[in-house]
């Protein structure tokens, strides 16, 4: 099958949905709220997301109840988009749901180790790609426990070497859940056609360039690892930043080393320098993404790049959406609330 056949009726589908997104407009009249459910009701009166937000009220909501509306949304939304796809393609498509789904299990992880109240409501995506108990997971008191629940999917083989740990290890295990992601998505793309696995490649390249950087950096101004350790959790794939570069910056004397390695690659961005660059590191990736799909998706105009860069589109305004809400929470000024947004404005 043709990729214009293939995608004709999935991106006519997208360009509907694209519509619905907010306007910078909206961006600033919600900056300009005073509280959050001033926010809601904004969102409920005034944007698409009033069905969506139907059940919620505005006075009593706060950013959980939010996220966790927007969150649900987007898994419907995929859910749908799956409808337009066959074979290799519609499994590569539910293989996305996957990045989110790590994103709940690190936080229920983070949540279990601490102790935290769980409800299964606040981790929309457990379960969707890896087909694990949510029931159970939530229950889980251990991290020993949370891996053994996810026992039978593919997520647990990368947990398993860690159930011989002596002792419970979150930084470990959020690691593991992103070496299994990049590996299970890289697998994913290598069997569809030779345009849609070229555009994945740079893809997915760019962005393991962009986590190995952050990685690096963090490895080796915050936690007391070994260089041979800060190597060994790193994402064994990239678009620039091959394994002899990443070994280079690993074993590097100090961070300039690694800074001047990152600006040759053209990621000097990333490091500012200042007193501000931890703040904004991970906002810089996600805006430097932002505009690389924007550019990919004119490229690659019949390629899969249009769904993946539709579904990334969508989370980068829920996330600038709950930037707001905590921006509001929290009384930033409306000029420092927008260093944080992922669309510029």
């Amino acid at each position: 099958m043709g990729n214009v056949v293939r995608f004709a009726a999935v991106n006519t589908k997208i360009k509907s949905l694209e519509g619905k997104f907010l306007k910078d407009e909206d961006y600033l009249e919600l900056l300009k709220k005073k509280s959050i459910p001033e926010m809601v009701l904004y969102l409920k009166e005034k944007t698409s997301y009033g069905k969506l937000l139907n059940s919620v009220k505005p006075e009593e909501a706060n950013r959980r109840t939010l996220e966790n509306a927007l969150r649900r949304n987007m898994v419907k939304i995929i859910d749908k988009l799956l409808f337009y796809l066959n074979d290799e393609y519609r499994d590569f498509v539910k293989t996305l749901f996957l990045k989110y789904e790590i994103e709940d299990l690190k936080n229920l992880a983070r949540d279990i180790y601490n102790g935290t109240e769980r409800t299964i409501e606040n981790y929309s995506f457990i379960g969707k790609y890896s087909k694990a108990d949510p029931e159970r997971l939530i229950k889980a008191r251990t991290i020993r426990d949370f891996i053994l629940a996810l026992e039978g999917s593919e997520i647990y083989d990368y947990l398993k070497p860690l159930l011989d740990g002596k002792r419970e290890n979150l930084f470990r295990l959020e690691m593991a859940l992103d070496t299994a992601y990049f590996t299970i998505i890289r697998r994913k793309w290598e069997k569809l056609s030779g345009e849609d696995k070229k555009v994945l490649s740079l893809w997915e390249g760019m962005v393991a360039d962009l986590y190995n950087l952050q990685w690096i950096y963090r490895g080796k101004k915050f936690y007391n690892l070994s260089a041979e350790e800060i190597l060994n959790y790193t994402i064994d794939f990239g678009y620039k930043i091959n394994f002899k570069k990443r070994k280079e910056m690993c074993y590097a004397k100090d961070l300039n080393e690694v800074f001047n390695i990152a600006e040759k690659e053209g990621y000097g961005f990333l490091f500012k320098k200042d007193a501000q660059q931890d703040i904004y590191m991970e906002r810089r990736i996600n805006r430097f993404l932002y505009f690389k799909f924007k550019n990919l998706t004119r490229a690659a105009p019949l390629t899969i790049i249009q769904i993946v860069s539709y579904i990334w589109f969508l989370d980068f305004e829920i996330r600038d959406i709950i930037s707001i809400a905590e921006s509001l929470k929290y009384e930033i000024y409306l000029e420092t609330a927008k260093k944080f947004l992922i669309r510029p404005l």
